[in-house]
Formats: C-alpha cells, sequence, structure tokens
C-alpha cells in the first residue's frame, strides 16, 4: 500500500512539472504572437533595433508587414536611412518599396541567407568627408574578424530584383556628384547553381551593361572555391574580369585577369566626374598566377599619358614579408594622382619612376629607387636588416631640388628660399653591435654644410649622436630668396654648429651656436619626450651690436622698424612642461634698455593664465616704442614695475609703478581681456611737474608744461561708467568728477557731478584750431536721472566775461532724444575764433612741442602733408561730405537767449535761436538778433529723410551797419543803413554740392551815408579793398568815402549765379554799374564794371584809372583786368536794361552818370522780380 502511494507521488509531481512547462511553451506562444500580431509595436522595435546597431536614425514611415517561417519575408514602404550628423545630405538610403526574403537558420550559423530581395524607387547616396568619413561606415571599424563563423562574406544575396535605383557618389577628389541611374539589375540562379547577373544602368546619359557569373551558389554560402566571369561594356571602354578564388575564406592560390580598354582617358575620368588628368587611351592588363609556391602579379600598359610596367612577386597577398617588386612609371606629373588622393600641391611636372625592391623576412633591399623631373632628381639605394627597426643600415641617398620654394606649399612651409637644395648623405653599419655612421653633405644657395653622426642599434635609435655645422660667407642670397629685399651694405658672413644627442624618450642639446656677422644665439637643454609628460628645458642666449639691424635681416625693413637700434642681449631660462611654460630674464637689454621678465603661462585652459612680474627700465622711451608702435613718444628716461595677472576673469596689473622723467604712475589697472576687454576697473595716481612732456604729443593739441596730480578710481563697462573719484590738478586749476552713468539696458545717471574751474585756461593746454586765452574759468554740472533718461539742470560755464549756463535733457524711450536750453548774459565770440597772433603762438607752442620728440615731428609732417594735398584743389568750397547722417539717429531741441554776444567788430543783443529735430528733419524756426542798428532775421529747414539733404531758408536784416570796433560816435552816425534780403535752397551733401544745387536769389540795398575809406581792408578783406579803390581812385586820396546809394541783385539757378539785372554803385562823384556771373560748380567769376562820372561833377573821365573794369578769376583767386573794351560793357548792360533807347548812342552815358541810376535799377530788378512771381519780389 505505501509503495502504491510513493509511486502515484510520483507520477503527480511529474505531472505538475508537465504542466508548469506547457503553460510556460503557451506564455511565450501567447506573448509572441502578442507582439508579431501588434504592427505598430514591431515597426518600433525594428526602427529602434536598426537606429541602435547602426548609429544612423532609421524610419519606415509606411506600410510594415512581416510573414514568419523559416524564409521569413519582411515587407516595408516609405523606408529612410539618415546620413550621420557630418553630412549635409538626409538620407544616405530610401526607398519606396523593399521586400526581403532570409532564411531564418543563417543568422545563427551564418553568414545571413537573402533568397529573395526586391526593390523599387530607391535612392542610395555614398559619402566621403574631407576627413576621409565614410557614410556607411557603421559599428568598430578596428573589430578582428578572425572571431568570424564562416567565410568573408557575411550576407549571400540570391534572387535579386532592384528596378528604378539612383546611385549617387561624392568624394573630395571628384569634380562633381557621380549620378548611376540603375535601371534595372537582376540576380538568379541558373541550372548549374551559378548566380547570373544582369545590369542595366546609365551613368551621363551613356547606357551601361554589366554581365556576370559568380558560384557556385553553395560555395559562396560555405565560403568555398568560386569562379567569376564579369564583363561591362559601355560604347567607348571595354571592362573584363575573370578568375578563380580557391578559397573564398582565405585564398591561398588565386587566379585574377582584367583588362580595361577605352578610347578616351579623358571622357572616362570626365564621366566618373573626377579630374581630367590625362588624355590618350587607355589599355591595361593585370593578372596574378600561382606558380608553384608564390605568386605572380603584373601590371602593364597605359592610362592615357601615363605608363605602367609593374612585377610583383610574393608568397601572400595577405602578407608582404616575402616579396620581389619591379616597378617602372612616366607620367605628365604626379600632381594628378594626388588630387584624387586629396593632397594639394605636388609638383606638375612630367616625371621617370623605377623601383626595384625585395624583402626577406627582416631584410628589406632596395637596389634601385628613383625619380626623376626637372625640378627634382633623388636617387637611393640601400639596405635595412632589421626592418622595420631602423638600427641596422646600409643606405645612400642623393637628392636635387631645382627650387625649395616649390615645395613650401606641400610642406605648410610658406616662407622657404627660392634656392638650390642638394643633400647626399650616407648610413652606414659597423656590425652587429656596432651601430650605424651618418655622414651627409648639403648646399642651399651659397650655404654649405654637413652633418655626422653615430646611429645606435637600440631601440628608436636611443643613444645616438649627431653633430652639424653650416656657413655662408654672405647671407644677403638667403634673405632675397626670401622675399626680404636688404640695402647695399656690407656682407653678412654667418656660422652654424651644435651637437645633439638622441637618448631614451630624450633629446639632449648640448650645443647650439650659430653667429650671423656680429649677432651670436646659443643654447643648449633637452626635450623630453615621454608620453606623461612632456618636459623641454632650453637657455637661449642671443646678443649682438644692432637689434635693428638683424630684425630687418629677419623680418625685412617693413617690421625692422618696431625694434630699437643699438646693442641687445636677450636670453633667460625656459622651462615647458605639459601646459605650463616658465620663463625667467632678468637682465635682457634692447637698445639703451633693459628688460625683465619672471613668471609662468599655462595653456592647459581656453584663456591661457599668466603669472609674472614685468620690470623695465632705460634712457628714452621713444627709443624703445618707436612711433610706428605708438606716436609722439616722450624721449624721457623711464622705468617700470608691475605684477601681470592674467586668467579667464580677465587681466589685472598689480603693484603698477611707471616713472618717466620726474612723472609717475601708480596703482592697479585690471580689464576683462581677452573675454569682455570693455570691462574696465582702475585705481591710479599720476603727478609729475611738466605734463607736457609727460603725454605723447597729439597732433592739433600741445599740453601746458604745468605740474600736475590725478587720482582716479572707477569702473566702467559696455551698461555703465562709475566714477568713484577723479580729482586733478593742473597748476592752479583743479577737476572733480564722481558719479555713475548707466548706458544699458535704459539710460540713467546717478548724481554724475562736474567741476572744472581756474585762474587760467591755458593750463589745460593749447590747440591749433582754437588757441586759448589766459583767462579765468570755470564749468559745473550735476547729472541725474531715472529710467530712460538723464538731465543736467545746473550746468553753469563762465570764461573771463562770459557766461553760458543752461539744461540737458535725454531720453532714450525709443528714439534718443535731446532737448537743450542755454542762456547768456554775455558771450564774447571773440574767444571763439583765433586771431592770426594767437594762431602763430600756437602753432609755435606745437613746433617747439614737436621738436621734443621725432614721432610728434613726423604726425605734423602727415598732417601737413595732408594739408597740402587738400589745398590743390584750389576750391573755395570743399567737397568733403558733411555728416548729416548724424541727424537720423536722434530727435530734439533747442532754446537759446543770450542778451549780449560780442563779435570781432560787430555787436547783437537780444539773440534768440528756437529749433527742433524730429525724424531727419531739422527745422530752424527761429535765428534773430538785434545789432548796434537795425536787425536781422533768419529761418530754414534741413531734411536728411531722403537720398540727398535738402536745405531750404530765407534771410532778412533791415537798417543794419557795418560797424567797425573802435570808430568814433560820430563816424558811427553817418554810416549807411543797409536792407537784406535772400530766399535760397539746394540740396547735396557737401558744400560744393550746395554751391553746385543752388536756387533763389539776393537783394542788398544801401541808403546815403559816408564811411572811412580804411575800413573796406578791415571788414571785407585786402582783395575787396583793392576792387573799391580801382573804381573809385578818390578812396586813396580821401579819408572817407561818400555813398549815395548801392544795390545788389543776383539771381541763382542750379549753381549758376548772375546780375539781375547788375550791381549798380554811386558815390558823390561817380556811378558804377556791373553785370556778371558767378558758375558755383567751377567757382569762376566772370564781371564786368562800367565807371562814369556824375554829371554836374567838375572832372573828366581821364581823372579815372579805367572806365572799365573786368573782374575774373575764381572765388579762391580772384582776378582784375583793366583792359576791357567798351563794347564788352555796353552790351553787358543793355542785355540788363532789356535792350532800352536809353542806351542809343551817347543817351549811355547820360544814363550812367544820372543820379538816379539806384532807382532805375532796383525798378528793373523789380519787374524781373515779378515775372517769376509776385510772392518772390522783395518788399512786396
Amino acid at each position: 500500500m505505501q509503495t502504491t502511494t510513493k509511486v502515484n507521488a510520483k507520477r503527480a509531481w511529474a505531472k505538475y512539472v508537465l504542466l508548469a512547462l506547457a503553460a510556460l511553451i503557451l506564455a511565450l506562444i501567447s506573448a509572441a504572437s502578442w507582439f508579431v500580431l501588434d504592427g505598430e509595436r514591431m515597426r518600433v522595435a525594428l526602427e529602434k533595433g536598426v537606429t541602435a546597431l547602426s548609429d544612423r536614425p532609421f524610419h519606415v514611415d509606411g506600410d510594415l508587414a512581416i510573414s514568419f517561417g523559416r524564409i521569413t519575408t519582411v515587407r516595408a514602404a516609405n523606408i529612410r536611412w539618415l546620413n550621420p550628423a557630418w553630412s549635409k545630405q538626409p538620407d544616405m538610403l530610401s526607398a519606396r518599396n523593399l521586400s526581403l526574403s532570409i532564411d531564418l537558420w543563417s543568422l545563427v550559423r551564418g553568414p545571413i541567407v537573402i533568397s529573395m530581395a526586391q526593390a523599387d524607387d530607391a535612392r542610395l547616396l555614398f559619402e566621403w568627408s574631407e576627413e576621409g568619413q565614410f557614410n556607411w561606415a557603421m559599428g568598430d571599424s578596428d573589430r578582428s574578424k578572425s572571431d568570424e563563423r564562416s567565410g568573408p562574406l557575411r550576407l549571400v544575396l540570391g534572387q535579386t530584383e532592384l528596378r528604378n535605383v539612383q546611385i549617387r557618389v561624392r568624394h573630395p577628389g571628384m569634380t562633381d556628384e557621380l549620378l548611376v541611374d540603375l535601371v534595372q539589375a537582376s540576380q538568379q540562379q541558373d541550372a548549374e547553381d551559378m548566380l547570373l547577373i544582369s545590369t542595366d544602368a546609365v551613368i551621363d546619359k551613356r547606357p551601361i551593361k554589366v554581365n556576370g557569373r559568380v558560384g557556385p551558389f553553395h560555395e559562396l554560402i560555405a565560403g568555398g572555391a568560386i569562379n567569376y566571369d564579369f564583363d561591362l561594356e559601355e560604347a567607348n571602354v571595354s571592362l573584363k574580369a575573370s578568375g578563380h578564388l580557391d578559397r573564398l575564406s582565405d585564398p591561398r592560390a588565386p587566379r585574377m585577369n582584367v583588362e580595361l580598354f577605352a578610347a578616351d582617358a579623358a571622357d572616362v575620368l570626365r564621366t566618373l566626374e573626377l579630374p581630367e588628368l590625362t588624355t590618350g587611351n587607355i589599355e591595361l592588363h593585370a593578372g596574378i598566377t600561382p606558380v608553384e609556391e608564390h605568386l605572380d602579379g603584373t601590371l602593364q600598359g597605359n592610362f592615357g599619358a601615363f605608363k605602367l610596367d609593374g612585377k610583383l612577386t610574393t608568397t601572400s597577398l595577405s602578407s608582404l614579408d616575402d616579396f620581389s617588386l619591379l616597378l617602372h612609371s612616366d607620367g605628365p606629373g604626379v600632381a594628378v594622382f594626388g588630387k584624387l588622393l586629396g593632397v594639394d600641391r605636388l609638383p606638375n611636372e612630367p616625371y621617370s619612376l623605377q623601383v626595384d625592391a625585395s624583402r626577406n623576412g627582416k631584410e628589406l633591399q632596395v637596389r634601385q629607387l628613383s625619380y626623376a623631373s626637372d625640378g627634382l632628381l633623388i636617387k637611393a639605394s640601400g639596405a635595412a636588416y632589421s626592418w622595420p627597426e631602423l638600427g641596422d643600415l646600409d643606405l645612400d641617398i642623393d637628392a636635387k631640388v631645382a627650387n625649395l620654394q616649390s615645395f613650401g606649399k606641400l610642406l605648410s612651409l610658406p616662407s622657404l628660399p627660392t634656392l638650390p637644395l642638394t643633400v647626399k648623405a650616407s648610413v652606414k653599419r659597423k656590425g652587429v653591435g656596432g651601430g650605424n655612421e651618418l655622414q651627409g653633405d648639403f648646399a642651399l644657395g651659397n650655404i654649405a654644410g654637413e652633418v655626422s653622426g653615430k646611429l645606435s642599434d637600440r631601440k628608436n635609435l636611443a643613444g645616438s649622436t649627431f653633430s652639424y655645422r653650416a656657413g655662408s660667407a654672405d647671407l644677403r642670397e638667403l634673405a632675397r630668396a626670401r622675399g626680404i629685399p636688404l640695402p647695399a651694405e656690407s656682407p653678412l658672413p654667418a656660422r652654424l654648429n651644435g651637437e645633439l644627442a638622441l637618448l631614451s624618450e630624450q633629446l639632449r642639446i648640448d650645443r647650439f651656436a650659430a653667429d650671423i656677422a656680429d649677432n651670436h644665439l646659443s643654447a643648449s637643454g633637452q626635450i623630453d619626450f615621454r608620453p606623461a609628460d612632456t618636459l623641454v628645458e632650453l637657455e637661449p642666449q642671443i646678443k649682438g651690436a644692432d637689434l635693428h639691424r638683424l630684425a630687418r635681416f629677419l623680418l625685412g625693413e617693413e617690421k625692422a622698424v618696431y625694434f630699437p637700434v643699438g646693442p641687445y642681449a636677450l636670453g633667460g631660462k625656459l622651462r615647458l612642461q605639459g601646459s605650463r611654460l616658465q620663463f625667467n630674464s632678468k637682465d635682457a637689454q634692447a637698445g639703451n634698455s633693459v628688460l625683465g621678465f619672471a613668471g609662468s603661462l599655462d595653456f592647459g585652459k581656453k584663456t591661457p593664465s599668466v603669472d609674472a612680474r614685468v620690470t623695465a627700465k632705460g634712457g628714452s622711451l621713444a627709443a624703445l616704442l618707436k612711433p610706428e608702435i605708438l606716436e609722439g613718444v616722450p624721449a624721457a628716461a623711464f622705468s617700470l614695475s608691475t605684477t601681470l595677472a592674467m586668467s579667464e576673469q580677465g587681466m589685472v596689473l598689480k603693484d603698477l609703478q611707471f616713472s618717466l622723467a620726474d612723472s609717475t604712475l601708480t596703482g592697479q589697472l585690471s580689464t576683462g581681456w581677452p573675454r569682455e576687454p570693455e570691462r574696465i576697473s582702475f585705481d591710479l595716481i599720476a603727478a609729475g611737474s611738466d605734463l607736457r612732456a609727460s603725454l605723447p604729443a597729439t597732433p592739433g593739441y600741445v599740453a601746458a608744461p604745468v605740474a600736475f596730480r590725478v587720482e582716479a578710481k572707477g569702473t566702467a563697462d559696455p551698461a555703465s561708467v562709475q566714477i568713484e573719484r577723479l580729482d586733478g590738478k593742473l597748476a592752479e586749476a583743479t577737476i572733480a568728477l564722481a558719479g555713475k552713468l548707466v548706458l544699458k539696458p535704459v539710460l540713467s545717471a546717478d548724481a554724475l557731478r562736474l567741476s572744472l574751474k581756474g585762474p587760467k585756461l591755458s593750463a589745460l593746454g593749447s590747440l591749433t584750431a582754437w588757441p586759448v586765452v589766459d583767462l579765468p574759468f570755470a564749468v559745473s554740472g550735476t547729472m541725474t536721472g531715472s529710467k530712460d533718461s538723464a538731465r543736467m539742470d545746473d550746468f553753469q560755464a563762465t570764461l573771463g566775461n562770459s557766461d553760458l549756463k543752461g539744461s540737458l535733457r535725454i531720453t532714450t524711450t525709443a528714439k534718443p532724444r535731446i532737448d537743450l536750453d542755454v542762456r547768456s548774459d554775455y558771450l564774447d565770440s571773440r574767444l571763439l575764433r583765433a586771431s592770426s597772433k594767437a594762431s602763430a603762438d600756437a602753432a609755435s607752442a606745437v613746433d617747439k612741442a614737436s621738436e621734443a620728440s621725432a614721432a610728434s615731428a613726423a604726425s605734423a609732417a602727415k598732417v601737413a602733408k595732408v594739408a597740402n594735398e587738400d589745398d590743390k584743389s584750389g576750391k573755395l568750397f570743399s567737397d568733403k561730405p558733411l555728416p548729416f547722417e548724424v541727424l537720423r539717429t536722434f530727435d530734439g531741441s533747442l532754446l537759446a537767449s543770450l542778451a549780449k554776444v560780442e563779435g570781432v567788430q560787430q555787436q547783437l543783443q537780444d539773440v534768440h535761436a528756437s529749433a527742433s529735430l524730429q525724424d531727419g528733419l531739422l527745422v530752424v524756426k527761429q535765428l534773430q538778433g538785434q545789432g548796434r542798428q537795425g536787425k536781422a532775421a533768419a529761418s530754414f529747414t534741413l531734411d536728411v529723410r531722403g537720398e540727398q539733404p535738402v536745405v531750404k531758408g530765407q534771410l532778412k536784416a533791415s537798417d543794419v551797419i557795418f560797424f567797425v570796433r573802435g570808430m568814433a560816435r560820430e563816424d558811427e552816425a553817418r554810416l549807411p543803413r543797409h536792407t537784406l534780403e535772400s530766399h535760397f535752397s539746394a540740396s547735396g551733401n557737401s558744400i560744393s554740392a550746395w554751391a553746385a544745387a543752388l536756387d533763389g536769389y539776393f537783394w542788398l540795398r544801401s541808403s546815403p551815408g559816408q564811411f572811412r575809406s580804411l575800413d573796406m581792408d578791415v571788414l571785407f578783406g585786402d582783395f575787396a579793398s583793392q576792387l573799391f579803390s580801382t573804381l573809385n581812385p578818390f578812396a586813396k586820396r580821401n579819408t572817407y568815402s561818400t555813398l549815395s546809394c548801392a544795390g545788389v541783385y543776383l539771381e541763382a539757378s542750379k549753381g549758376h549765379v548772375e546780375t539781375a539785372p547788375a550791381v549798380v554803385l554811386q558815390t558823390d562823384r561817380l556811378s558804377v554799374v556791373s553785370r556778371g556771373t558767378i558758375d558755383l560748380r567751377s567757382e569762376k567769376i566772370d564781371f564786368t564794371f562800367r565807371v562814369a562820372p556824375l554829371q554836374g561833377v567838375g572832372f573828366s573821365a581821364g581823372d579815372l584809372i579805367k572806365p572799365f573794369i573786368k573782374l575774373g578769376g575764381t572765388l579762391q583767386a580772384p582776378a582784375l583786368d583793366l583792359d576791357v573794351a567798351n563794347a564788352a560793357v555796353e552790351g553787358g548792360v543793355a542785355v540788363a536794361t532789356f535792350g532800352a533807347s536809353l542806351l542809343a548812342g551817347s543817351l549811355w552815358d547820360r544814363w550812367i552818370s544820372s543820379p538816379g541810376a539806384c532807382a532805375k535799377i532796383e525798378e528793373e530788378a523789380r519787374k524781373l522780380r515779378l515775372s517769376r512771381g509776385e510772392k518772390d519780389v522783395p518788399g512786396l
């Protein structure tokens, strides 16, 4: 009974196990069915799997269907396989329809067998980058193939059908993209189990057919012995390839025969989008034939102009441990091969190449290696008995280069000289353990040298020693060959010698010495090549009689100007370990200056860090910082000492101590350079007894020779400027500035205070354009503000008795806006003008300051040269464009009220101005003032909104006098009163353009009066005085001239000004009438004058200098002509009076000499203006 129970228990346990296994299998089948039957889940899994394996995004955008079985079929639509990130092309594969039938068992045993493959409307891209990357290279390219389970074919295709497939090939060596249209391609198995391949394609509209056989198919799968036979046919190209592989996985005795024929090599290259390297036919034969234990390979024929004849004998194609090679090649140039390989700048000249070499184990014999062309000849022969080690050599090399510079671009050394180079060297072995001896001679132009050494037989030639020496009687040939022109002077002899030792992972420089004329360079040290931490330690020293002369030889005249003249001695200790460079040099000499540097530089980060102490001193700062570096440097003794620190946060000069003559600059200066160069902080003190001697000379400005002290502390960046304090004193003048000005993101100010005052303005220096005066001065103001605005309401300035006060408002809500309101009780404008004496004094001051440094003299010469060039135009009006564009950058307004304005001769009172600027339109609504007699007013607009600025305006003055300062009251009372009226318009971007486009009129009418004759010179200049004296001979005899009446009537049209109708002037004795033109484009003047005595005056025309006068020349250089015919003047005036009968016969003299001539000409002028339109008539 008990036994029966045990048996039943065992059976129950087995039943439970079977039930559990059945449940597990059922669960697995259910899970697989659930996964397979869900198409979207399969799509996601497939896309993720292919993307992960290929590292390329893979998408199936259309239908996806899978039919499972031992032969599983996958069908997909709209497939996209994306390119790697470095490519600019989107997809490397796309297909409208794709179908694959895969033998699932081949996934396990390999290789993968695809029994059926079909593709329609597919696009394939094969692309290589400039760096050699291939878009179809996936996974680990270095993975060993030794562990593959079958032959080298990891994928075998059976029956295949491809239709409408486009293949694109892009490679840096190709001239353009190669496009292959695969019309159809099929692969079928025949009765002999061979794969039959048939392809129809089109390349550049050229049909191509490819047919072939390979197999048997079962041997392809097994990696066994196969035969192949392929033919490619095109109209002008034929390619045949056939052969046998005894073992596909590892061929030992392969046979191959390849024949290529083409009518034109250039046509073939052009079709394949390759550079047209050569022309001519192609006939190439290549083959591999097994002969006993060896393989014989041959290559014969020509590819266009290139001829090839080679033979290779080897025991294995996979290893060249045992081979024999004979090769001969001729061609038009090796540059063509460089283009294909992406190597530029190879010599492009006919060549001949011959190679005869063999290898047996470690012994490599080169019986002949020669290359010959017009520019290069190389011959070499020898043996390496422990190849690839170089410790046991017998080698002879002979090389000649016609022009070394031609190889500079190839070697990325563009500065190589245009000189011939010859090299002859040999390496001879001394037997086992004896090493090798190196001996070589070379010549570069007129430089000859030799190299010798003992080559160790140890690994990496450790223990080898070298020595070298070279010399030249004159290095100027080398300088000229490098494009450095040297002046004709004495020769530059040179000598070079040294000794090196190559140790284990170390190069020791025992001695390096070079002598160039009287310059000597020496160095010693070592370079450690240990992979973990490279170390360089050197002690370079260089000295000579003239640093400028050495720089001129090495760098050329243009760059040598930056180096000082005089003896030099530079040297120190240099240590470079990893990314850290340490350099110490205490007593380096350059000219009469001594320089020092002790510190380190760390290149480990993006921004190098520096921590160093810098010192310098010398007898002349100008000799060290020549004008080409910094103009106008004072020629005074100097010294510098500071600690320089630089990091990612910026650069700091700590403990700065600089002296120049008896002036000093101390403190600290920092900047955010190189990342934020605009960020600056400073805490400086400058002091000295002579400001002029302490500053570089500046063209147009000369500092005053006064004692000074300035203390400044603050910060600045693109967003704000904060001055914690700026307190200065120049002689008795003081300056104080403190506060903060915020520029970004919105404009504001925080109590920015300015105070500047002193007993003499000249303490601030002088300007050639505006020589200053020795008057007390004061300027003060406080700028405040909030968001988007800044204002100054307490601005005050005084200079002598003149004063100016007012307010300024700046807003930046949208476009910047500036509103200015100024007032003055008294303003002496003479202080703003340079008198001739003041200009001469200022010029003298500039000249004296310039003599203090050659740099400023050179600068002054440049300014004078530019001024002389400007004067060559001979014109009064400048062609230089005016900066009108600034009026488009902001809006604003101006209000001015000046109680009294003192001029050179005139005095104005109650001067008022009102102007506005809005969107490029400047409107001066009011500009008026009261003179000593009469008043004047003007208004105008300037519109810069269009392509050409346009100005329009008018000017009116009534009862004004031409007053001369110092005139007696009774003389002033007798002066003539004048009325002036003018309307004008013009367009252009310069004064000369405005003159050339001027339209409008100008009327000046004068009432009777009396004036001093000599005042003409004071008021209007020498030429005006000469003209008046010529017209009125009594001006020289009489102190006073009496004016009865005068009228100037001019009209302008497009820059052509003419009298309308004339200019008239009558004194108490004579009458003058003039007519003429001024061409403002050419600035030429053409006026004629008729002078006649008044009727009833007791003198004759003979008492006049000339009755007919002509004024010609230009506005810049007017000229008088006193020999003018009567007819010329009469004809001109006849036109002016419209040919009136008054001019008939003797009526001319009576009319011109009548007291009513002024009124008659004014009447004619009014008629002329009425014909233009009543609104343009003055007085109406």
